[in-house]
């Protein structure tokens, strides 16, 4: 059906037409960025795909083997790039493209771009997780003020500052992605990481859960902790069915005292908190920004500068970030990446003008409006600094820290890894109700199975 409502998408009488499909969150503002790449010689035009990732890497598969020819430059999760690329959907790189990234994009977004030491997308944006709190709870727990300076925190203090936090009549639950679907894979694959292990090798064919004394300790490691965060005391009851966006609004009701999660909680306990209805507040915590319900509605101009510090000070005394728990004291934490790239199809019939507008998409003119625009972190380093992106975003200096080769967690990069995803899934959840040094050989067999192409049924 999508090929054929597109099938007069191709050519037209003023040229040739390159069709882009982004992500629906992100399909505005890949739109106007289309329309900025667009030349005398062909017209970019933005598309949206479905919201849910599954259903978007399920158009743009069956478009691809259906020789779909509108489709020119499509927009990937950052662990379809092995699947995508092995399976020849997308085409590699030029040689002077792929130089170009290597010397600007940020190291750990430009892995997940990557296929047997080939490049075969452009990380378009990127994201991580922080570790977001309340400040006014963690002070009392600590006894002293925290101040700007984010603490380094590892899972077990957090586990124990909540424990306490709950002593002291404050909130108790860890919010973090506990459901099944990918977002419990992205907790376990952080913490593996964190804790010095991997799921796959570098080759991408060897499961590395358990194939040596220490790798099964941090795979154990990593499961202990899921199950200590899942069992604590003052646990949120709904804890194993929490997505990013049932984890960011039970935090805002005032229950929790920790969650990671991606970065867009910061905007949205903002307008949530400056929207509340003061009679029934959802963001209790946060009634000072009751003022402020004009200046942040969905429809009104940006807020000044003067505007947008005084809001983010007065949200920060409450509500504010850190840098990803370690699973290792003194050790940063190494967070898995996200993001989307954008990659040539190989059904497209502009091979030469795909990777033209492509290097548009990407140039820092585009990143500079993916990041200001669309609130997603840049994958250029220099855009950090950028002082509009730091109005919206004064975790900027965190997300680049984290970005980095030592600190950036990538999921397996092996064109199996949506099988793998989808097993490791069903045996993690629910989280905590197994025990860790099981679930590592279980972790283990049913890596193998999705190597091997068995078993894709949990």
């Amino acid at each position: 059906m999508a090929v054929t409502l597109l099938a007069g998408c191709g050519t037209e009488d003023s040229g040739i037409t390159l069709n882009v499909y982004a992500p629906a969150d992100g399909a505005k503002t890949v739109t106007e960025v289309a329309g900025d790449c667009s030349t005398s010689d062909y017209k970019v035009v933005g598309h949206a795909l479905p919201k849910q990732a599954d259903d978007q890497r399920l158009q743009i598969a069956r478009r691809a083997n259906g020789n779909d020819r509108t489709m020119d430059i499509v927009g990937l999760d950052v662990n379809w790039t092995a699947e995508f690329a092995e399976a020849g959907w997308v085409l590699p790189f030029p040689d002077d493209l792929a130089a170009a990234a290597k010397k600007t994009v940020l190291a750990g977004p430009l892995k997940t771009a990557m296929w047997q030491d080939k490049q075969y997308a452009a990380p378009a944006w990127t994201n991580t997780q922080l570790l977001w709190y309340r400040k006014d709870s963690l002070e009392k727990v600590l006894g002293r003020k925290i101040g700007n300076q984010p603490p380094k925190l590892t899972w077990d203090q957090v586990v124990q500052y909540a424990i306490k936090s709950g002593e002291l009549g404050g909130p108790t639950q860890i919010e973090a992605q506990a459901a099944q679907y990918e977002g419990v894979v992205v907790w376990f694959n952080s913490l593996l990481e964190s804790a010095g292990g991997r799921m796959v090798a570098e080759d991408g064919k060897t499961v590395t859960l358990t194939d040596t004394p220490e790798h099964r300790a941090a795979t154990v490691k990593a499961l202990s902790i899921m199950k200590a965060v899942a069992t604590a005391p003052g646990r949120d009851p709904s804890f194993t069915q929490l997505d990013e966006g049932k984890s960011r609004l039970s935090m805002e009701a005032g229950k929790a005292i920790f969650q990671v999660n991606w970065p867009f909680v910061f905007a949205g306990i903002k307008e949530n908190a400056a929207a509340q209805d003061p009679n029934d507040p959802t963001v209790p915590f946060l009634t000072e920004l009751s003022k402020f319900k004009d200046v942040l509605a969905k429809d009104a101009p940006s807020p000044t500068t003067a505007q947008l510090n005084e809001i983010n000070t007065l949200t920060r005394q409450k509500f504010d970030f850190a840098p990803y728990p370690s699973v290792i004291a003194g050790k940063p934490a190494k967070t898995t990446v996200g993001g989307i790239n954008f990659a040539v199809a190989k059904t497209t019939r502009y091979e030469k003008q795909a990777f033209e507008a492509l290097a548009c998409l990407t140039n820092e003119a585009a990143e500079r409006k993916y990041a200001v625009k669309g609130g997603t972190p840049p994958i250029l380093a220099k855009l950090y600094d950028d002082p509009e992106f730091r109005k919206a975003y004064p975790m900027a200096s965190l997300i680049r820290d984290q970005l980095q080769d030592a600190t950036t967690a990538v999921r397996p990069i092996t064109p199996q890894y949506q099988a793998m995803s989808t097993l490791l899934q069903a045996k993690l959840a629910p989280v905590g109700s197994w025990d860790p040094e099981t679930l590592a050989d279980e972790l283990t067999a049913a890596a193998q199975k999705a190597m091997d192409g068995k078993g894709l049924v949990p």
